[in-house]
Formats: structure tokens, sequence, C-alpha cells
């Protein structure tokens, strides 16, 4: 890709049952018609929360239900004067970049295991002169410096939820390894993010979380086992994903 050009997407048709199209539909907030299909597109164009982003093939394009996902932790960390932010699972930066956006008082601080996820969401971090946000390669939490232990104010993730029993129903309209889970209910990286947040996270912090409606009521009663707050929840509109903001107490 050469500077803000792009190769416009094209659409596939895949075969699916109606059951299967409304999941993709519920969970995503996106009609399957409107996702580029990863092998049909070098790259594409979205516009994630009024700013536009570059996102190549391969890497997962955000959707509209993760906007709520960013609202509410932007919410979250407007309760600190200078917060700290961690963006897991960052992807194209979407989340990363809108709240460095939104929190120019801000530092956040974003990670990924994909080096091509990575090197687009600096080349969209780049473009849109941000200066307070920065990226980091590895799995969830691992590549913050030590600096930040006790200093986060808001960890938010949208890391791979789905459980594997659904696979067939995400796998066409997701690159691989963006959705589905491991664990058999899907949410052992939620588990692991969970566990090590409390490392980093200072007094009053948050988690926010975007999982399947469904899962909550699993989560829930784990993470007040690791020390945090109730959950609260996102009102839930169908099987759409819901997004919980977790407290680490005071």
């Amino acid at each position: 890709m050469r500077g803000d050009a792009i190769v416009a997407p094209l659409t596939i048709s895949v075969r699916l049952t109606p059951e299967q199209h409304q999941l993709i539909l519920d969970q995503t907030g996106r009609r399957l018609s409107a996702i580029p299909y990863e092998s049909a597109a070098r790259a594409v164009r979205c516009y994630f929360s009024r700013i536009a982003l570059n996102v190549p093939r391969g890497v997962f394009v955000p959707a509209a239900a993760t906007e709520r996902l960013l609202d509410i932790a932007i919410q979250a960390a407007s309760t600190f004067p200078r917060p700290t932010i961690v963006d897991v699972g960052t992807g194209c930066g979407a989340v990363a970049l809108a709240a460095a956006k939104a929190l120019p008082h801000a530092a956040v601080f974003a990670t990924d295991t994909s080096e091509l996820a990575l090197n687009a969401a600096r080349a969209n971090r780049r473009r849109l002169k941000l200066r307070n946000v920065r990226f980091a390669r590895g799995s969830l939490l691992a590549p913050l410096p030590r600096r930040l232990t006790s200093k986060v104010a808001v960890v938010v993730a949208n890391v791979p939820y789905v459980p594997p029993r659904l696979a067939d129903a995400f796998k066409a309209a997701f690159p691989e390894g963006t959705a589905i889970g491991p664990g058999e209910d899907g949410l052992d990286l939620v588990r692991e993010l969970a566990s090590g947040a409390r490392e980093y996270l200072i007094r009053g912090a948050f988690l926010v979380l975007q999982l399947a409606g469904f899962q909550w009521t699993t989560l829930a009663a784990e993470l007040l086992a690791l020390g945090y707050a109730a959950p609260e929840l996102q009102e839930q509109s169908g099987n759409a994903p819901v997004v919980g903001r977790v407290a680490w107490p005071s």
C-alpha cells in the first residue's frame, strides 16, 4: 500500500445456514455482505469512531459493536486526570488510536501478537499524527514495561472469545486467529488477561471486556474470585456482544 491509496474490497458469496448468518450479524453488528473476505482484497479503508483506518488483508476489520467497547473504556478512563490505558489485542489499532485521539492527556499502550496488525496500527498512527500511543508485540500484557506496574487506569480488550463449537459459523467472516478463543468455552485468553491485569491496575481502575452475553455469567463468578467487583454490563440486545466494565476495588 502506498500512502493512503487502497484497493477497493471485493465481496463473495459464502454458503451459511440462516442461523449462522444471524449469529454473525448479532455478534458483529455487520451484515456478512459488508464484510470483506480476507483473500479478496489487499486492504480496506474503514471508519471507526470518526477516524479513518487502513486495514490490510488478514487483520480484523473493527465492527460497530467494538465502538461500544471504546465508549465504555473512554468513560472509565475519563474518571482519572491523566490515565494510562492499555488496549490488548489491538489489531489495526482502532480502539487504541480512537482513545488516544479522544483523550490527548492519556498515555495509551497497545499490544498484539501479529506483526502484520502492528505494522498497520503504526501506519495508522503516523497518518493520524497521534503521539500518545505506543504499540508492542507480544501476548496479552507481556510486552508492557515494568514501570506500568500498579499504574494502569483501564485495560480494554476484545481478544478472541468465540467458543470453538461455533468456529464453522465465524471462519468465513474473520481472519484466522481473531475470533475463536482457546478453551472449551472460548474464554481462556480472557481468564489469563483478567488474572494478569491485577498486577498493573491501580486501585479503582477498570477492566473493560467484550464477550458474548451468555459467557458473562461464567466469567463474573471467576472475576469475583480474583478480587474484582461484580461486572457492570451493557444492556443486551439479542445475541449481540455485551461489553462489561469490571472495577478493581479501591
